[in-house]
Parts: C-alpha cells; structure tokens; sequence
C-alpha cells in the first residue's frame, strides 16, 4: 500500500522566550496523509544563518522548548510532521523572535 506524508503544521507560534530558550506550538497538519504519525522535526534559522533541524527524536506533541540559544540571536523555526512516509511538507516559518530574558527586553527598548 502507497504511504502519503502529513501535510504542513500550523506557522510555530512562540509562547515564551528567556535568554536561552524559546517556547512553541503549532497546530497540527490538517492534511494526515496516511499512517500513524511518528511527531514532529523542528528546524532553526539564525538570521543569516542556514535552516538546521534541531531534535534527533521526533517530537510527539506540537510543542517544544527550544533550548542553549545566544542571547539577543534573532531566530525563526518550522516544523514538518513524519509518519511512515517520511516528512511532511514544512510549515511557514514563524516570526522571528529574539532569545532574550526581560532585563535586555528593557535595555533594548531604552
């Protein structure tokens, strides 16, 4: 039988952001292709930087702390869904988002 990927997640939506870590979601593939999903493979771009998956393990739930960033790295992330046919197409990058904790949110807004 024919194995079709997951459609793309939701755009990863942050929920929260330290100097080192950033936290999102993403709705879940509204196209489910065939077969039982395996998770989710997110990837991280630094501005200027190149797109690089950034968890071995597919990820069960749409979710994920992203952790060990540089402070004040501007960041966008996406997301595709696997199953038995492999990778899904990916999700429209999020808005870039800046790895900072709130007392350089303050100095930047000064």
């Amino acid at each position: 039988m024919f194995a079709a990927p997951y459609g793309p997640p939701g755009q990863p939506v942050v929920d929260s952001v330290s100097f080192n870590t950033i936290t999102l979601h993403w709705d879940k593939p509204s196209y489910t292709g065939s077969g039982e999903m395996q998770g989710y493979i997110v990837a991280m771009k630094p501005t200027g930087g190149d797109w690089k998956v950034i968890n071995v393990d597919p990820v069960r739930e749409p979710k994920m702390v992203v952790q060990d960033l540089t402070e004040l790295q501007e960041y966008q992330f996406k997301v595709k869904a696997i199953n038995h046919a492999g990778p899904g197409a990916p999700s429209t990058a999020s808005r870039p988002i800046v790895a900072a904790g709130l007392s350089a949110l303050i100095i930047l807004k000064i």
